[in-house]
């Protein structure tokens, strides 16, 4: 997802795959660890609740999220 005006790099585009569960738990903890060369200013979060959270409102917003894993 990129907002109008906003420009994509091309780091975020070269890494591919699939936005899973785990994937974004692990970017959501460390932005820069799991996406080498993002310049995002965003440090993660460190608190495994708090990723669980996010995810679950994310999920919320998904018109066809895919299932929890188990």
């Amino acid at each position: 997802y990129v907002r109008e005006g906003m420009a994509r790099a091309e780091h975020m585009k070269a890494k591919g795959g699939e936005w899973t569960y785990e994937n974004l738990a692990l970017f959501l903890h460390q932005p820069k660890g799991y996406i080498a060369g993002t310049k995002m200013a965003f440090a993660g979060i460190k608190d495994p609740t708090e990723i669980a959270n996010v995810i679950a409102y994310l999920r919320t917003l998904a018109d066809a999220p895919a299932p929890m894993p188990k």
